[in-house]
């Protein structure tokens, strides 16, 4: 798993580099060449989509996420075991119905194109969906069986450390 993680990062930051770029260029044509360029717009948008699904497996993997815990933390840990596998659950379902979703729509766009690029498919950007979101799902599992290490040691902090 952890050279999954690893060949996420990279293909992430290459992704963001790429975007780096087509901002760029857009700004190049459209302020100092004074010549429309749609391409960049539309493989900069694919390349937000391509990085943001494929960080969620990334940001999963170190329960890493944003999350608020203020009450959550408050509630003694048997409740918050509870509580932490009925999230589990439901943020798994969601991701399963995403990626059901997704794979609905790859195939239904599987013959669109994008506008101003005419051999970019438009199925193209549900691919990063599907990925992320099976990967998600199972690094969410991964982290809900091994719970209880997290929750122990989570609570030796707490205890050493006091009140948040």
């Amino acid at each position: 798993m952890k050279k999954i993680e690893k060949i996420l990062e990279n293909v992430t930051a290459v992704i963001l580099l790429f975007m780096l770029i087509c901002c760029l260029l857009q700004v190049t044509f459209r302020f100092i060449l004074h010549i429309s360029a749609p391409f960049t717009e539309e493989f900069a948008r694919m390349g937000y989509i391509w990085m943001v699904f494929l960080t969620l497996p990334i940001l999963e993997s170190k329960n890493e996420q944003l999350k608020v815990t203020f009450f959550f933390d408050k509630i003694p840990l048997a409740i918050r075991a509870v509580l932490y596998w009925l999230m589990s659950a439901a943020y798994v379902v969601l991701l399963a119905f995403t990626t059901y979703g997704a794979v609905r729509y790859f195939q239904s766009a599987s013959t669109m194109t994008f506008a101003s690029v005419t051999w970019l498919l438009m199925s193209y950007q549900y691919i990063p969906v599907v990925i992320g979101c099976v990967l998600g799902i199972l690094y969410i599992i991964q982290r809900a069986i091994h719970f209880k290490e997290a929750f122990a040691q989570e609570e030796a902090e707490y205890q050493v450390g006091g009140e948040r």
